[in-house]
């Protein structure tokens, strides 16, 4: 693949990934701007290893890295997609949920940076297992100890807030 059939194949998907850690769609779009110029720097270098998207989200994680480095920025904010409602959605359920997710939002916040990474590629972005350690460049048994401690950690932190309201 060349570079303009990349950029035009996946820009949207990084995009939306940078989305979700900066929270800012200007400084998505000037990380995703930059990300893509580093893959067209570095196509020549691409070893196939992983399939193109996982290794161009690996360099658009790097940028935002770079970019929160730059910026002293360390704190997440991962959104979950949302869910155009349906006729057979109430308004009481679009409430609900929406302050169920805002709710998911401040804890994933809450959670380490590398506990952040792993939920937002596995369950966020979906990638497997496989992908997941492509991205982090870690092994496939570090992802899926770091994935089990950190929905195990999310599940605590939700059932301690769950007894905060009750209480």
């Amino acid at each position: 693949m060349d570079w303009e059939e990349l950029y035009l194949e996946y820009s949207d998907r990084v995009h939306n990934y940078i989305y979700l850690m900066v929270r800012n769609r200007d400084v998505a779009e000037d990380l995703t701007h930059d990300t893509f110029l580093k893959v067209k720097n570095s196509l020549g270098r691409f070893r196939g290893e992983a399939n193109y998207y996982t290794w161009i989200i690996s360099i658009a994680r790097n940028v935002t890295y770079d970019y929160f480095r730059r910026k002293r920025l360390v704190q997440f904010t991962p959104m979950l997609p949302f869910n155009h409602p349906t006729d057979s959605v109430t308004p009481d359920d679009i409430l609900f949920d929406n302050e169920s997710v805002q709710e998911l939002y401040k804890t994933i916040k809450k959670l380490k940076k590398n506990y952040q990474d792993v939920i937002i590629l596995r369950y966020i972005q979906e990638f497997s297992i496989e992908e997941t350690a492509a991205i982090l460049n870690c092994s496939i048994a570090k992802v899926k100890s770091t994935t089990f401690r950190a929905v195990k950690q999310l599940r605590e932190e939700l059932h301690n807030k769950e007894g905060d309201y009750i209480g």
